[in-house]
């Protein structure tokens, strides 16, 4: 229960942090918007092609919206050199990742929740409960991982750079599952639930591996 609580006050206080200072969450919500918009006069789109092209536009904003708001999660307490004064009141290390973890994924969530009736908008697809249920799932690992990475590279001058090199290739799980059942929910062939399947294995996976790294790399 204590690490529990410890992870909400940490996310918490992420999430606050950044509603008085409302600085990532317009951004990414007008990136996605403009990566839409961008797709949509890029490419010849109708309603037979649209199914098709839709998942891959889908999963390039969100990558890149993520890239960017798992990038920030530990620049305030680099800033501020307070992530040691944390580290030193005994909080779990898995605990202070956690909360990390949830608030970034929370300021994904709400660009998803921009960037889902956009793509609806833009292309015409269906909005439903099971597509936004397939991009939560990914999101969720991919939480796990961006802010583990994020928390290595934090103290790098080439952090812009090495985030996306050691994020990527293990994102794939999750845009291949992700995008098999956006791609179902779209009028594509495939099964949706194995993909779901997929992606909850994949969260406990690399959530668990997260947890247990976490105290290594926050120590260092």
């Amino acid at each position: 229960m204590r690490s529990i609580a410890i992870a909400l006050a940490v996310a918490r206080k992420d999430l606050v942090s950044e509603w008085r200072s409302r600085e990532l969450v317009p951004a990414l919500a007008q990136f996605v918007v403009l990566a839409l918009v961008i797709a949509n006069f890029g490419f010849q789109i109708d309603s037979i092609n649209a199914p098709a092209i839709a998942p891959g536009v889908l999963w390039l904003a969100l990558v890149f919206a993520g890239l960017v708001a798992f990038g920030r999660a530990f620049a305030a307490e680099k800033e501020q050199a307070s992530l040691e004064q944390v580290i030193l009141t005994s909080a779990p290390a898995a605990a202070i990742f956690a909360g990390k973890a949830l608030a970034a994924a929370a300021l994904l969530v709400l660009c998803e929740a921009v960037l889902l009736p956009a793509l609806s908008l833009f292309f015409g697809t269906p909005l439903s409960l099971a597509l936004a249920a397939a991009v939560f799932l990914a999101t969720i690992g991919m939480a796990s991982l961006g802010c583990l990475f994020a928390a290595m590279v934090a103290q790098l001058r080439a952090r812009e750079v090495m985030l996306p090199l050691l994020t990527l290739p293990l994102w794939i799980p999750f845009i291949v599952a992700g995008g098999q059942a956006v791609q179902v929910m779209m009028g594509g062939g495939g099964s949706y639930g194995q993909a779901l399947w997929l992606l909850i294995d994949f969260d406990i996976l690399f959530v668990v591996l997260t947890s247990l790294a976490a105290r290594f790399v926050l120590d260092e």
